[in-house]
């Protein structure tokens, strides 16, 4: 992992929505979904209020479920970047 690396947005190309980014590879990101809903199935999604992205009312959630994807899937960083620092990657 890159000892230079801060965690930040990005859109994600497959589901158009942003994914917070939390660790990355030399081609790969880790991340976490974004999405307006409080639940994931039967799992309860991380709030984040107030939202960082000012375009947006609705507070954001962050799914709990942490995933890997190619970078080529993910724009460059968003201009809302916030650190939340209660997701830690292990």
């Amino acid at each position: 992992m890159n000892p230079k690396f801060h965690k930040h947005f990005r859109i994600y190309y497959k589901s158009g929505h942003p994914a917070y980014i939390v660790g990355e590879t030399k081609d790969s990101f880790y991340f976490h979904r974004v999405t307006s809903s409080p639940k994931s199935g039967h799992h309860s999604n991380w709030k984040i209020y107030p939202n960082p992205d000012k375009r947006r009312k609705t507070p954001m959630f962050i799914v709990h479920q942490e995933s890997k994807d190619l970078k080529i899937y993910f724009s460059m960083k968003l201009p809302f970047n916030k650190r939340i620092d209660f997701i830690n990657k292990k």
